[in-house]
């Protein structure tokens, strides 16, 4: 009897292995699956918080926006009421009480979206050719704040005392100038704001960082009113705005924001502007001028008439060195804007030389007291004096000097 051993069949082993490979499969596609979903989700989540940041950031931007308006709104009428009833300014040599000539400029003292109201009142204690001026902000809440600091603008024609304020320029804050006896004992600081105070620091500011205040009456509300929008902020500030609007410079409702060494047409000020400040000093000759060493020179001030020899005298601190001759004439000079470097020649010489100069002597027949002036004159036909002659100075005009 023949015996036959069983063979083991192959298409059952193929069958296992088939099973498996569709098993493993279906596990790689599960996971890809479960890969998407994940991915689907986190990417989800992360959208869903970027928008929430959004519209969070975009919430609190809004919330500060209308916290800056509804405070530059309050400001509008306070500033409103100072102006229609300001109180008595409080100075160094005096009680100054609200005149009818009052005149006021808006400047940022901090980096706020808010300006201080700068409010001249016309007149000062010191004397009748100098102003006294006051300074007036909002708190926080809204409240008026009338800072303690007091400051003046303007020259006496006996003595030499001259004060000035200007607005800065490029940063938040003015600038206060003062000198004694023709440019002595000078002091000059920039004023900015701190809170609820103003803070002074001894400062020594070059030419162009400083500018003369438009001067704008007191029943002229238009710029107070530019404030409502709380869209103004200094130079500087995180709104990117430069701030001229409110502060009434270019292209705000003030008119012309004059540089220094200009006045804005109308002004009103009467002011030796930039008088007390050593900026142009150093080297740098009065903005808006091209003065060098030949060829034209430009001068711009104020006018200041005398009306005998006494009163130049007094002016210039000295002592009369012809005090036989006739004192009924009139003398005048030109306060400059800043002081300036001028080129003219040596007397009794072809040579020149540059001085830095804060007047010039011109002639009182072609002029009025307070008048504001830019005079061109050539170096090549302009002496430095080396008389006595009354007023005591370059003579930039025929007939000038006695």
């Amino acid at each position: 009897m023949t015996t036959h051993t069983p063979t083991p069949s192959t298409s059952s082993g193929g069958k296992t292995r088939k099973q498996l490979i569709a098993i493993l499969v279906l596990l790689v596609l599960i996971i890809l699956l479960l890969a998407l979903f994940l991915f689907l989700q986190v990417s989800g989540d992360r959208g869903g918080d970027s928008a929430a940041a959004e519209g969070s950031a975009s919430s609190s931007s809004e919330n500060g926006d209308a916290q800056v308006q509804a405070q530059a709104e309050k400001a509008v009428v306070v500033y409103k009421q100072v102006l229609a009833n300001p109180a008595p300014l409080q100075t160094f040599v005096g009680e100054v009480s609200p005149g009818g000539a009052m005149k006021y400029a808006l400047v940022h003292l901090d980096d706020g979206c808010v300006p201080e109201l700068v409010l001249n009142y016309g007149t000062s204690a010191m004397s009748a050719e100098i102003d006294a001026i006051g300074v007036y902000g909002v708190d926080e809440n809204g409240q008026e704040i009338q800072f303690q600091n007091s400051y003046h603008d303007g020259v006496t024609s006996v003595g030499g005392v001259r004060r000035a304020l200007q607005r800065a320029t490029g940063q938040p804050g003015m600038f206060s100038f003062s000198a004694e006896r023709m440019g002595r004992d000078q002091e000059d600081l920039l004023v900015t704001r701190q809170g609820n105070e103003l803070v002074e620091t001894p400062a020594n500011p070059g030419a162009g960082e400083f500018e003369q205040f438009n001067w704008i009456p007191a029943d002229n509300l238009d710029v107070v009113e530019a404030i409502a929008a709380g869209n103004d902020c200094a130079p500087g500030s995180d709104s990117g705005s430069n701030g001229a609007g409110a502060d009434g410079g270019n292209g705000g409702n003030g008119g012309p924001n004059p540089t220094a060494g200009q006045q804005a047409s109308g002004s009103g000020s009467n002011s030796d502007s930039g008088s007390g400040s050593q900026s142009g000093a150093s080297g740098s000759s009065s903005q808006g001028s091209s003065n060098g060493t030949s060829g034209q020179q430009t001068v711009t001030g104020t006018v200041k008439v005398f009306q005998n020899r006494a009163e130049v005298l007094a002016y210039q601190q000295r002592e009369d060195p012809n005090p036989h001759t006739a004192d009924d004439r009139q003398f005048a000079i030109l306060v400059l804007d800043q002081p300036t470097e001028v080129t003219a020649k040596l007397a009794g010489s072809n040579e020149s030389e540059t001085r830095t100069i804060d007047h010039v002597v011109i002639n009182p027949s072609l002029h009025s007291d307070g008048e504001r002036v830019t005079i061109s004159f050539s170096a090549d036909e302009k002496y430095w004096p080396s008389d006595t002659g009354i007023p005591f100075g370059l003579a930039v005009e025929d007939g000038a000097k006695y």
